[in-house]
């Protein structure tokens, strides 16, 4: 009866240690089929589309065209119009970055209804980005726009913001910095909520003023969270494409990038060669555009990365 029940009991163990190796693996493995799915074979696919003529959604109809797509967008205008909006349109990284830095540091202060206005900065952020595109098509229309209307009650002549190849990009930059600085406030606020008030007490102790303090020990304080919003916010805003489509496609006709292509981005780009014009130019030049954005984003993240030794201090 003894021997039975221990070998009962050593089943259970060993079903008990099998099942705990299975939850395991099901655990790792369920992550890694899918990034393996649809992640890195979307990526290996893509980039052997690069490399082929494809006109349609058929992957048995590619043919093998060598480097031809890479040398058509290196040589297109457009191209390279779209690089150059794409980085003006990063300009919303330091802005976002200024003044969520600065309003989080009001807000980290016991100030009546610091609550408030911290919800208040952040419901756009979870706003539909279509949604807030079209309520700033209508702000900053030229006939029925709210800021032309005000324009004229102080005698300033009305402005086609959206059809001025020079105000475009600086509207669509505020509308941008509008939706998106909440974000920083709130990762801003928790930093600086962590910073060492003993050191503060301390400089301002030694006569060091509010500014000396700020720019001394706030900064490079926060310095770990300003690296990190500095990498996604250079992903993010390479990807920039949502704002810039919703916007051209509501200008009307000969507006399809925007004034002057003043809208073209380069997922724009590569969306508008994939999807739109599939028949004239095929996937093949749109996946080209794709891997030199891959490469483009990888260059600045490693930049980021080798740069920040110099200037984020982590605690030890």
């Amino acid at each position: 009866m003894q021997a039975t029940a221990m070998q009962a009991q050593s089943r259970e163990k060993k079903k008990r240690k099998i099942m705990h190796h299975l939850s395991c693996w099901a655990m790792g493995g369920i992550p890694i089929l899918g990034f393996l799915l649809f992640g890195l074979a979307p990526m290996v696919i893509s980039f052997y589309m690069s490399f082929t003529d494809l006109h349609r959604y058929d992957f048995s109809a590619a043919t093998w065209a060598g480097l031809s797509n890479y040398g058509f967008i290196f040589k297109d205008p457009l191209f390279w119009r779209s690089i150059l909006n794409t980085v003006y349109s990063c300009l919303t990284i330091p802005i976002q970055m200024i003044l969520g830095l600065l309003i989080a540091t009001v807000l980290v202060k016991d100030i009546k209804g610091k609550k408030f206005f911290r919800a208040l900065y952040f419901i756009p952020y979870i706003c539909s980005s279509v949604a807030v595109t079209l309520m700033f098509q209508w702000l900053f229309d030229s006939e029925l726009g709210i800021v032309n209307s005000l324009l004229s009650g102080m005698g300033i002549a009305k402005q086609e913001f959206l059809l001025n190849e020079a105000q475009f990009m600086p509207v669509m930059i505020i509308m941008m910095t509008w939706a998106g600085t909440g974000y920083y406030i709130i990762l801003y606020q928790a930093a600086l909520t962590n910073i060492n008030k003993a050191m503060l007490e301390a400089a301002e102790l030694d006569g060091a003023g509010a500014v000396r303090r700020f720019f001394s020990i706030t900064i490079p304080a926060v310095s770990p969270t300003t690296f990190y919003l500095v990498i996604m916010g250079v992903i993010g805003g390479l990807q920039n494409f949502t704002w810039f489509q919703v916007i051209c496609s509501g200008l009307g006709d000969g507006y399809k990038y925007g004034p002057g292509n003043a809208g073209l981005t380069i997922v724009y780009y590569l969306y508008d060669k994939g999807f739109d014009n599939i028949v004239t130019y095929g996937m093949g030049i749109a996946s080209a555009a794709a891997w030199v954005l891959v490469l483009f984003i990888l260059a600045l993240t490693a930049l980021n990365f080798f740069g920040s030794k110099k200037w984020v201090h982590y605690d030890d």
